[in-house]
C-alpha cells in the first residue's frame, strides 16, 4: 500500500536494536483510528487490538500492535518537520495541477493543551489552508513566549506560495509580511484594521468618501432564515494614500460591507465594514470571493478539527505531541473531505469506522 511507502519516510528516531514495532505501521495504524474515530493514544490502541486481522491485510504486524504508552512515545519523539512533510506532500501533488490557488494563514489555540488558571498556556499553531481544495500545507508551533505575528513570517517561508493569493486576517497585516510575501512570488490579501490605526484611517477615510465611483460587486446569501448582503468596493487609485509607501507592489484597497437580517424578526440586523490591501490588481467580483474565501480556514478547517476531532478537548502537553497529533488530524480531515460528498463529515468518519471495504477503499486512493 502506497501509505505505508509513504510514512517509511519519516525518520525513525529510536534506536534499531530496541525496535518491536515499525515506525510506519505505528503511524500508519494510528491514521486508520483517526479516520475511524478514535480522538487520543488509548482509543487509538484499543482500535489496532480491534481492528488488528483487518490491520494485517496491508501491515506485517509481526510483533502483535503497539501499547498506547507507544503511540504516545513515539507522537512526542518524532520529528515535526519530517512528520508534517508527508502532509505536504500529499497536498503538493494536487496544487501542482492547479494554476492558481488562495490560501489562507490563521492561528488555533488548542484549548485542552492550556493548565487551568493560566490564560496563555495553551498552545497556538498557525496553519496554511488552500481554500477551494480544502488542502493543509503547513503549521507551525508559535513559541510560548510570542504570538502569531512571529509565526507567520516562518510559515510564508516553508510553504510553496508562488503563484498563490496569501490571505491573512488583521494580525498580518504588516509591510514587512506582506513584503515577504512578494520576495516568495506570491501575492497578498492582508485584513486591515485599527491596529494600523495610520494606513486604516486613510483607508476607511478615501473608501468611504469615493465608493459611489469604484467598481463594486453584490452578492447576497440565504442560509437559514438569515439574509446577507455583500457589497465589495475596489479601486486601484492608491495615490492618496501615504501609509502605503513601504509596500512593495500594493495595488488594491478593498472595501466589504456586510449587511446581514434574519427572517424571523427576533434577532437584530448587523452592519459590518471590513476593509483589505493587496497585490492582486482584479475587478470587485474576484476580491468579492476572495475575501469570503479566506473563511474557509475557519468553516472548513479549525470547525471540523473541534467539532469532529475533539481537537479542543485534547491535552497533550508533552514533547512534539501536540504538533504531530494536530498534523495526523489534519491528515484525517482532508482525506475525508475528498469522500465527504453530500454527508455531513461526523457521518462520514462514523462510515469508516463501520465499513472495513470503504476505509481500504480510502487508504487505497491515498
Amino acid at each position: 500500500m502506497k501509505l505505508v511507502e509513504i510514512f517509511e519516510k519519516v525518520p525513525d528516531f529510536r534506536s534499531k536494536c530496541f525496535v518491536t514495532y515499525l515506525l510506519s505501521e505505528i503511524l500508519v495504524i494510528s491514521l486508520c483510528a483517526v479516520l475511524s474515530g478514535a480522538d487520543d493514544f488509548e482509543e487509538i490502541a484499543e482500535y489496532a487490538i480491534q481492528k488488528k486481522e483487518f490491520l494485517k491485510q496491508f501491515l506485517e504486524l509481526a510483533n502483535g500492535v503497539p501499547s498506547h504508552d507507544t503511540f504516545n512515545r513515539v507522537f512526542r519523539n518524532i520529528d515535526t518537520k519530517s512528520f508534517e512533510a508527508v502532509l505536504k506532500g500529499w497536498s503538493k501533488e494536487i496544487l501542482d495541477e492547479i494554476e492558481s490557488y488562495q490560501i489562507n494563514i490563521d492561528g488555533k489555540v488548542l484549548r485542552g493543551t492550556g493548565k487551568r488558571g493560566k490564560k496563555t498556556a495553551a498552545i497556538c499553531i498557525v496553519s496554511a489552508w488552500a481554500s477551494e481544495n480544502c488542502l493543509s500545507l503547513g503549521q507551525v508551533k508559535v513559541d510560548k513566549k510570542s504570538n502569531e505575528k512571529t509565526a507567520i513570517p516562518e510559515i510564508i517561508e516553508t510553504v510553496d506560495i508562488e503563484g498563490a493569493l496569501v490571505s491573512i486576517d488583521a494580525m498580518g497585516c504588516h509591510s514587512s509580511i506582506a513584503n515577504l510575501i512578494i520576495e516568495h512570488k506570491g501575492n497578498y490579501l492582508l485584513a486591515l484594521k485599527k491596529n494600523q490605526k495610520g494606513l486604516y484611517e486613510e483607508v476607511h477615510d478615501w473608501m468611504k468618501k469615493h465608493k459611489s465611483t469604484m467598481d463594486c460587486f453584490i452578492h447576497t446569501d440565504y442560509v437559514g432564515g438569515r439574509i446577507e448582503k455583500r457589497t465589495t468596493y475596489v479601486t486601484q487609485n492608491l495615490t492618496y494614500i501615504d501609509e502605503l509607501a513601504d509596500w512593495k507592489k500594493s495595488k488594491t484597497i478593498i472595501m466589504v460591507e456586510a449587511e446581514r437580517s434574519f427572517k424571523n424578526g427576533l434577532e437584530k440586523n448587523t452592519f459590518h465594514t471590513r476593509f483589505y490591501v493587496s497585490s492582486a490588481e482584479e475587478r470587485a467580483e474576484y476580491f468579492g470571493w476572495c475575501t469570503r474565501n479566506h473563511w474557509s480556514i475557519e468553516n472548513k478547517c479549525h470547525w471540523y478539527l473541534d467539532l469532529v476531532f475533539n481537537e479542543d478537548r485534547q491535552r497533550i502537553r508533552e514533547g512534539n505531541g501536540s504538533e504531530n497529533m494536530a498534523t495526523l488530524r489534519k491528515m484525517a480531515l482532508q482525506t475525508l473531505l475528498k469522500h465527504k460528498g453530500k454527508s455531513s463529515l461526523k457521518k462520514v468518519r462514523k462510515r469508516v469506522g463501520w465499513n472495513e471495504k470503504f476505509l481500504f477503499q480510502i487508504l487505497s486512493e491515498i
